[in-house]
């Protein structure tokens, strides 16, 4: 199964609080740039949420409803 972006969060609260409403609605999600971005505070190399192809409509509705403080520019447009 192919992963797409859903997001780009700042830190690991952020990410790991995604992946939770995610999973509790039944959406696995993955990291990327994990462990870079926890060692190192470079622009550009934030942590990554990537979800399905199949679940990015539910899981983007879910972002974009529960996670208002989250800027808009860091949802990744189809």
């Amino acid at each position: 199964m192919k992963t797409v972006s859903l997001t780009t969060v700042q830190n690991s609260f952020q990410a790991y609080l995604l992946k939770d409403v995610l999973e509790h609605e039944g959406i696995v999600s993955f990291f990327k740039n994990e462990t870079i971005s926890s060692v190192y505070n470079i622009p550009g190399m934030e942590m990554e949420v990537l979800v399905f192809e199949d679940d990015y409509e539910k899981a983007r509705e879910i972002f974009e409803k529960g996670f208002p403080d989250i800027p808009e520019e860091n949802i990744d447009q189809e």
